[in-house]
């Protein structure tokens, strides 16, 4: 007789651990280990897993625990890890997976930039295949979280962004952004777009203690992985979403809809900008 499906609710709470609480995670898999390969479907095909969500956030400790329960790795785990042999075969086998994403569009390069020390070997084989001057360039880059939400719902949102976070005091901000629009009878979208001096700024900034212990009050006051987007550039809007799990088949209904349809999270270098003192004077112009 098949077993009876994985409820969302403690798929949710259990991927949602796995972002930073090793011992919440122990007690869920103790209580239920048919979560150890359950994903959380967040929205717009935004799947995770808990070795996912402690991958893309760093947690080594949490990542190397789910393995060490027989977690099934992938290439997102090992860039994190600083695991180059697993990398390095991957990639020159498969050369195009170089370019895939994982958990709310995050890329390989970001997964191992986030391992920190023990993944600065990796970081440097992906930036040598992606044609990234090791050094790093001082060109600014902007970070934009694209979350998307219901109708009637974006205002509650947008109400986070209104007050300074910590992000604005730290070395190499520049500016935020937040921007809103209706952009249909369903859904409002609202971009939030950090500007850095450069992308190790923010690299820094995303590992740090400040980040880390903001998002862990987050997760704590709201029941969710990341909240309702207080936004940095990181991605930590997910809403309600749907699991995937043993007998993932379940109605649809069993989801709850909630607020937050999904977000996307995009870095990208500022090329060119122009001043309004910049603009050239055109012959015969008044």
């Amino acid at each position: 007789m098949a077993k009876p499906a994985l409820s969302t609710e403690l798929v949710r709470e259990f991927v949602g651990a796995a972002h930073a609480d090793l011992n919440k995670v122990q007690t869920l898999l103790a209580q239920e280990p048919a979560l150890l390969h359950a994903s959380m479907n967040w929205g717009g095909d935004d799947w995770e897993t808990a070795l996912g969500a402690a991958s893309h956030v760093g947690r080594r400790d949490i990542a190397e625990w789910l393995l060490s329960k027989g977690a099934r790795i992938d290439l997102f785990a090992a860039a994190m890890l600083g695991d180059l042999e697993v990398i390095k075969s991957t990639l020159t086998k498969y050369p195009e997976s170089i370019h895939a994403r994982g958990p709310h569009g995050i890329t390989l390069l970001q997964h191992a930039m986030i391992g920190g020390e023990q993944a600065k070997e990796v970081v440097s084989f992906l930036k040598s295949l992606l044609n990234i001057e090791e050094k790093g360039s001082r060109t600014m880059i902007v970070v934009e979280n694209r979350i998307e939400v219901r109708v009637g719902f974006a205002e509650a949102v947008l109400e986070r962004f209104k007050t300074p976070k910590s992000v604005h005091t730290f070395p190499g901000f520049v500016r935020m952004d937040v921007l809103h629009a209706v952009v249909s009878e369903e859904t409002e979208e609202i971009r939030v777009c950090t500007t850095w001096e450069k992308e190790e700024d923010f690299q820094a900034w995303a590992n740090s203690d400040s980040f880390r212990h903001a998002h862990t009050r987050r997760e704590a006051a709201q029941g969710s992985p990341h909240g309702q987007g207080q936004g940095h550039g990181h991605g930590q809007a997910h809403g309600q979403g749907q699991a995937h799990g043993q007998g993932h088949g379940q109605p649809a209904a069993e989801a709850a809809a909630g607020p937050i349809v999904g977000n996307k999270v995009t870095i990208y270098q500022v090329v060119v900008s122009h001043l309004p003192e910049s603009a050239p004077v055109e012959s015969g112009a008044n």
